[in-house]
This record gives structure tokens, C-alpha cells and sequence, in this order.
């Protein structure tokens, strides 16, 4: 996975980084029609830096629950902990990007301009989206297994697939669509 990070990291790479991030701005454009002069960017630019601060979080977490499991096994030793996490952590959020910037742009994009649009953008609605969003993820993963255990243990695979993306959700997902709510019109909100 070492040629992934070292080819998103490119220049080519952070062009197609960068236009996985504009495309959904044009999108939201096109999606809010006539209220985007009151909406504006500011929700959806704040919305992607509590993203992108959410999985950098997400990969810290990961990759030093990753390095403790692997020092109790006696593989790691403690020195090195703050010269391999950050290491990780890096690798971890590049790699990432593959998923969560298609998933914001063409899922979290047109549904929070929708809601938006249509006055219907509140903290029960954001649950719900998220919540539906991890059955459905859940679900795709499940249904598709990806080797012989998935195959075989599809309610253990299940199970996992909640537990796996479940940081997906409360660090990438929610934070998302909290920041677009916070910086948003109140005009534009409605209350619960």
C-alpha cells in the first residue's frame, strides 16, 4: 500500500485529491440553486475541515490502539511509539481519502444540500442520515464478502462490519454534517 500513499501524495495524486474536493463544492452550487446566495460555502468548507480533522483523529486512535496491541505482544517497543504512530497515522489518512472523499462528495454532499434546500436540516434528521448510512455500508460490506471467513461467518461478519465502521460515523460522518447544521442559516433550519 506503500505505492497508494506515495502515488496520492504526487502530484497527480493531489490533483485528483483536489478535485475530489471541488467537484462537491460545484455540486453543492448546483443543488442549492437560488438560496446559495444565502448559504454560501462557508457550511460545506467547514463541514470538510471537521472531516478531515475527524480522520486524522480516526487514524491517530487506530494507529495507537495498533502500536499498544502490537508492544504488548512484545513485537513493538514503547521507544519507538512516537517515531512509528505518527508514521501510521499519515499512511492511515491518505489511504483513507479513497473512501471517505467519494463518500462525502456524492452521499453526504447532495443530502445535506437537500435538506438544506428544503428547510429539513435538523440534529434528528443528521442521527438518522448517519445512522442509516452505517446500516447501509454494513450491509454493502456484508453482502459482498470479501473472503472465505465473511463467507462463512456472515453473522460474525455483520457484527464486525458495525463495529469497523462505527468510527467511520462518529468521526468522519457526523462531524460533517454537525459543521454544515452549525454554519448554516438559522432561517434555514428548522427546530426539532
Amino acid at each position: 500500500m506503500d505505492w497508494v500513499v506515495y502515488w496520492l501524495t504526487s502530484a497527480s495524486g493531489l490533483a485528483l485529491i483536489g478535485a475530489a474536493i471541488v467537484v462537491p463544492f460545484v455540486i453543492w452550487r448546483i443543488m442549492l440553486g437560488p438560496i446559495f446566495t444565502v448559504v454560501g460555502i462557508k457550511p460545506l468548507a467547514f463541514a470538510y475541515l471537521c472531516a478531515a480533522c475527524g480522520l486524522v483523529a480516526m487514524s491517530f486512535v487506530s494507529s495507537y490502539a495498533e502500536f499498544s496491541g502490537r508492544e504488548t505482544d512484545g513485537i513493538l517497543q514503547e521507544a519507538q511509539r512516537w517515531s512509528i504512530v505518527p508514521h501510521w497515522t499519515f499512511h492511515l489518512t491518505i489511504l483513507s481519502l479513497i473512501h471517505v472523499l467519494p463518500l462525502l462528495g456524492l452521499v453526504g454532499v447532495p443530502v445535506a444540500a437537500s435538506f438544506l434546500k428544503r428547510g429539513r436540516l435538523t440534529l434528528k434528521n443528521i442521527v438518522a442520515c448517519a445512522l442509516v448510512l452505517w446500516l447501509v455500508l454494513t450491509i454493502l460490506g456484508w453482502a459482498f464478502p470479501g473472503n472465505e471467513w465473511h463467507s462463512t461467518h456472515r453473522l460474525e461478519s455483520f457484527l464486525t462490519g458495525l463495529k469497523d465502521l462505527l468510527p467511520l460515523i462518529f468521526f468522519i460522518a457526523m462531524p460533517f454534517m454537525l459543521a454544515i447544521y452549525g454554519c448554516s442559516p438559522p432561517d434555514r433550519l428548522r427546530p426539532l
